[in-house]
């Protein structure tokens, strides 16, 4: 008999109203995932890259900034200095001077020391050593890690190759066969 009178203005069949509900809460429940699984990937990324936050400063700016040598950690950039590297025998722990990279810091050094197996390439001259450590009230910078980025593979071959290397391997001339 209901299908005899006509539904009037402003009312939906219940089907239509049970579908309208069922698609809000699907919508609803999608709205609070898609937040959950924002607030997730964004505190994972947070936890994962704490020390990555720590920025570096270069020797001149670390030497020339008491802000720096409050004994916190912190970062700091350069180049080893040449024939500054001194480790005792049957020892860990190494003592060695830092300079800017470009060499226009003015002359400043760092005293460093660090205990432990440094890294093969932070002999390299063209590597950039970054340490992580505190500066002590004695003036020494105490370091924790050592970060050496490798030089660039785009480096001049001039610069590293002497003059006279294609006279030391151009090996005996090809013969004919």
């Amino acid at each position: 008999m209901a299908e005899d009178h006509p539904i009037p203005a402003g009312f939906a069949p219940e089907d239509e109203l049970e579908e309208e509900r069922t698609g809000r809460r699907t919508r609803n429940r999608l709205i609070i995932l898609g937040v959950v699984v924002a607030l997730a990937v964004g505190y994972m990324v947070y936890a994962a890259f704490p020390g990555n936050a720590l920025y570096f400063v270069t020797v001149s700016e670390f030497m020339g900034g008491d802000q720096y040598q409050d004994g916190r950690l912190i970062r700091v950039s350069g180049k080893l200095a040449p024939d500054s590297f001194q480790r005792q025998d049957n020892s860990t722990l190494a003592r060695f001077q830092l300079v800017d990279k470009e060499g226009d810091g003015g002359g400043n050094t760092l005293d460093a020391s660090y205990v432990g197996v440094m890294p093969d390439l932070f002999f390299n001259p063209h590597s950039e050593i970054i340490l992580e450590g505190s500066y002590t009230p004695e003036g020494v910078f105490d370091t924790d890690s050592i970060l050496v980025k490798c030089p660039s593979k785009y480096q001049s071959l001039d610069e590293e190759l002497p003059a006279d290397y294609n006279t030391y391997n151009a090996g005996p001339a090809p013969q004919a066969s």
